[in-house]
C-alpha cells in the first residue's frame, strides 16, 4: 500500500468512527417494530408450529422495514454531508457485514425449508437465538473502524444469544410458558430493547455532529 492508499484508508475509518454505523433513527424504527412484532408473536406463543408462514413473514416484515429506514436515514444523512450514497466506507461496513449475515441467511433458508422433517423441526425454536448470535458477530467484525457503541451492542448480542442458546437446555424456558414464548421474549428484547437503548444513548451525540457538520449559512 502506498502513501496515498494508506491516507485514503485512515480517512475513510476516521470518517466512519466518527458517525455511529447504526443511525439512532434506525435503531429506534427498528426497535420499536421489534418489540411490537415479538410481544404480539408471544402472546400467540402457537405460531411457529401451527402458523410457520406468518412467523417467518412478521420478522422478514420487521426486516424490511428496518432496511428501508436504514437506507432513507444513510442516503438522508450523505446528501447532507454532500457525499454519494455508497460510500467507500459503506462499501467497507457491507463487507465486513456481509459474512455473518449470509450465514444466518442461508441457516435460516435450510432450517424454514425442511421445517417438516421429523429432525429438523425443533430447530424453528433456536432461530431468533442464532439471529441474534450472528447479527452480534456481524456488529463485532466492524469493531476495528466502528464506534465503541457498534462494538458494545455487538457484545450485548452475542452473549445474549450465546447464553440463551445455553440456558434453554437447563429448563429456563418452562419459567416463560415454553421455548416458543421464550424466542420472542428474546427477539424483542434484543433487537427490540437493545436498538432502543442504543437509539436512546446515541441521539444526543449523533444530533450534536449532526450539526457541526451542517455548514452555517451567513446573510
Amino acid at each position: 500500500m502506498n502513501r496515498n492508499e494508506a491516507e485514503e484508508h485512515l480517512r475513510v475509518i476516521r470518517s466512519l468512527m466518527e458517525k455511529a454505523t447504526i443511525s439512532a433513527p434506525t435503531a429506534l424504527v427498528g426497535g420499536l417494530a421489534a418489540s411490537t412484532v415479538g410481544g404480539w408473536l408471544a402472546w400467540t406463543a402457537d405460531h411457529k408450529a401451527e402458523r410457520p408462514l406468518t412467523y417467518f413473514g412478521a420478522w422478514m416484515s420487521v426486516l424490511f422495514i428496518t432496511i428501508c429506514s436504514n437506507a432513507f436515514f444513510l442516503r438522508r444523512d450523505a446528501h447532507r454531508r454532500g457525499e454519494a450514497f455508497i460510500s467507500p466506507g459503506m462499501k467497507m461496513a457491507l463487507c465486513a457485514l456481509f459474512p455473518p449475515h449470509l450465514t444466518a441467511a442461508i441457516i435460516t433458508l435450510v432450517i424454514f425449508a425442511l421445517r417438516n422433517t421429523l429432525y429438523l423441526a425443533g430447530l424453528m425454536l433456536f432461530l431468533p437465538y442464532c439471529w441474534s448470535i450472528f447479527y452480534g458477530l456481524s456488529l463485532l467484525a466492524m469493531s476495528h473502524f466502528a464506534p465503541r457503541s457498534i462494538n458494545r451492542l455487538g457484545w450485548a448480542f452475542l452473549v445474549t444469544g450465546l447464553a440463551t442458546t445455553t440456558n434453554v437446555f437447563l429448563g429456563v424456558r418452562e419459567v416463560f410458558g415454553g421455548g416458543e414464548r421464550l424466542a420472542d421474549i428474546i427477539m424483542a428484547v434484543t433487537f427490540g430493547g437493545f436498538h432502543l437503548i442504543y437509539a436512546a444513548l446515541t441521539w444526543p451525540r449523533q444530533t450534536r455532529g449532526a450539526a457541526k457538520a451542517t455548514p452555517e449559512v451567513v446573510s
